[in-house]
């Protein structure tokens, strides 16, 4: 039967599903007022069999009394059937319609949690009592099914490891929070994300790490208010929305507090680890003037906060979406910048302090764009680290820094001529390093010996053990390996012990120091007997006085770089000072 069929069949019988206990029970009433009078009829001569006479019995009146009585009788066997069992029924199809309308409702809507169902209490095993079990057993799966919906509701807006609202909550009420901004109720949110939580999986595990993020969800529930809401967004990012007049400075104590509590060390069963967080604040009233949604003018707070220094606040401005907006460019636009030929390296020379010559370069990467002039590698490498475009990116710098060293050899006048390139931490993890090292070398024909990789002490807060397979890996190749910016990171004796490191650089901060201060002058003094000792070559960065060149030079440091020397130099210029014996002309202390 289509539904048409059946639509027109219920307008024609509109209440032929709904008779059925009436019709039962207009039956009953024919069947006992019948059996009353079945009764009334057969009392007469029932009575003569008794002993009563015949025309006592067979009277008129007596035999219309036995007819009144027995219809009577029947009558009421009738009524109270119907008052009990039509009772019965009654409360039957009260909960049978509470549950209709209740699985109508939750079926159109999708939301079960208001679906509120009674179960019939059954008192009797006869069929009435049948049916009201069947019913409760219907109820079963239809609960059954609202536990579910409500269990897959709760995962779908909540974070399993710590049971947070998750995004899409965090979303939901952010939204709703918009909307009471149009009626004069302010709020802010925090964008918070865990620094260092790499480094603590890596070293602890990834239990470790959920063990930290659950500590630190713990304690940012414990530092807002009943009415705020903490959300885990992902897997180091949360956020927290506050709503209510003076939110605005709530959310700042709450930041504060929170940076604050992970000054020390976090205990992780028996280890302790440093953490902390890095947060953006943005508020209603902000994000109002600036056409921006609050949740990601937080998240570029945060960026803004992480990129300069880590575990702090940072509360939003326009000028955040402006950078973001040109960085999103940027990005976009280096992507193509390898295969139009807009990247180019400059060399720096690396000099022998005491006879200022030449030794070697140092490769440094240049963006010439098209419009902008050169591009500050500070504001393209690291969206080249973010992108994963710093691979091949990478990969082209060594191709063209050994082939331009082969290309130098027969030019220096010490002969034998170094070439430095810069690894970053991403660029060494990829499984491809060892591999375009060799292919450089390969493809330039320069010797091996003759290409430095320099390394950071970032890359030993990885995984150690794979550190330590591809770095090998490299030394046997035949190049050398140099410490960049030693002094300023993950900084132990146990790395020049453990790893086969033949250079150490130091950074430009202590050399700044050299001469200005006794301290200064003592930290370098000790990198560089340091380095003689463990018989590791040792080179200064950024010299940029005379002054500066002479006190390394009575430290015995054997080679520098910087702009007292040279700025980086294009191909050309670089040529042109190997051609001069490595004399130093004016314009090469011109910034490029």
């Amino acid at each position: 039967m289509t539904t048409t069929e059946t639509s027109a069949d219920t307008r024609r019988h509109p209440r032929r599903a709904f008779r059925l206990t009436s019709r039962v029970f207009w039956d009953m009433a024919i069947y006992m007022v019948a059996l009353g009078l079945v009764m009334g009829l057969i009392f007469p001569p029932f009575v003569v069999l008794l002993g009563v006479p015949e025309t006592f019995a067979y009277r008129s009146i007596f035999r219309l009394a036995c007819l009144l009585a027995g219809f009577s009788v029947g009558a009421m066997n009738y009524a109270l059937v119907k008052g009990v069992v039509g009772g019965r029924m009654e409360v039957l199809g009260g909960h049978l319609r509470s549950a209709t309308e209740s699985i109508t409702s939750a079926t159109r809507t999708g939301d079960w949690s208001a679906a509120l169902f009674e179960r019939i209490t059954v008192d009797s095993h006869d069929q009435i009592g049948e049916a009201g079990s069947a019913f409760n057993s219907l109820l079963g799966a239809v609960e059954g099914r609202k536990e579910l919906e409500e269990r897959l509701r709760y995962q779908a807006f909540h974070d399993q490891l710590t049971g947070l609202p998750n995004r899409a909550y965090m979303i939901d009420k952010i939204a709703e929070a918009e909307q009471l901004r149009h009626e004069g109720m302010p709020s802010a949110v925090l964008f918070l994300d865990v620094d260092n939580l790499k480094a603590v999986n890596d070293s602890l595990g990834h239990d470790g790490g959920d063990t930290l993020i659950k500590l630190l969800s713990e304690r940012m529930v414990g530092c807002v208010r009943d009415t705020d809401t903490v959300a885990r967004l992902s897997g180091d990012e949360f956020a927290i929305l506050l709503i209510g007049p003076g939110s605005e400075h709530q959310a700042e104590r709450v930041a504060l507090r929170l940076i604050n509590s992970l000054r020390a060390p976090t205990k992780i069963g028996e280890h302790l680890v440093r953490t902390g967080f890095s947060i953006g604040l943005a508020t209603s009233a902000t994000c109002a003037s600036s056409g921006i949604g609050m949740l990601r003018a937080a998240d570029l707070a945060m960026y803004a906060a992480k990129s300069g220094g880590k575990g702090r606040l940072e509360v939003f401005q326009p000028s955040h979406h402006t950078a973001h907006v040109e960085r999103d460019a940027v990005r976009g636009e280096l992507s193509g910048a390898l295969d139009a030929e807009q990247l180019e390296l400059h060399y720096q020379p690396i000099v022998d302090v005491c006879s200022r010559q030449v030794v070697g370069f140092e490769a440094l990467l240049r963006w010439r764009h098209p419009e902008r002039g050169l591009i500050s590698p500070l504001e393209f490498i690291p969206l080249a680290e973010e992108t994963g475009l710093i691979v091949p990116i990478g990969r082209w710098v060594l191709q063209e820094a050994t082939r331009q060293a082969a290309e130098w050899q027969n030019r220096s006048p010490r002969g034998r001529l170094r070439m430095s390139v810069n690894v970053s931490v991403r660029q060494f993890q990829h499984p491809d390093l060892v591999g375009d090292v060799a292919e450089a070398l390969q493809r330039s024909g320069l010797d091996a010996s003759l290409l430095t990789v320099e390394i950071t002490e970032s890359l030993f807060a990885q995984d150690t053990e794979e550190t330590v397979r591809k770095i090998r890996l490299l030394k046997d190749l035949g190049v050398r390996l140099a410490l960049d910016d030693f002094g300023t990171g993950y900084s132990s004796l146990s790395y020049l012990r453990r790893f086969p490191i033949d250079t150490l650089k130091i950074d430009k901060s202590f050399i700044d120091g050299v001469t200005t201060s006794a301290e200064g002058h003592a930290v370098v003094a000790a990198i560089t007997q340091l380095g003689q000792s463990l018989h590791l070559e040792v080179v200064a960065e950024g010299l940029e006085t005379a002054e500066q060149v002479e006190a390394l030079a009575s430290l015995e440091c054997p080679l520098g770089q910087g702009y007292h020397f040279s700025r980086p130099l294009v191909a050309g210029d670089a040529v042109k000072l190997l051609l001069t014996g490595g004399r130093f002309s004016s314009e090469m202390l011109v910034p490029a």
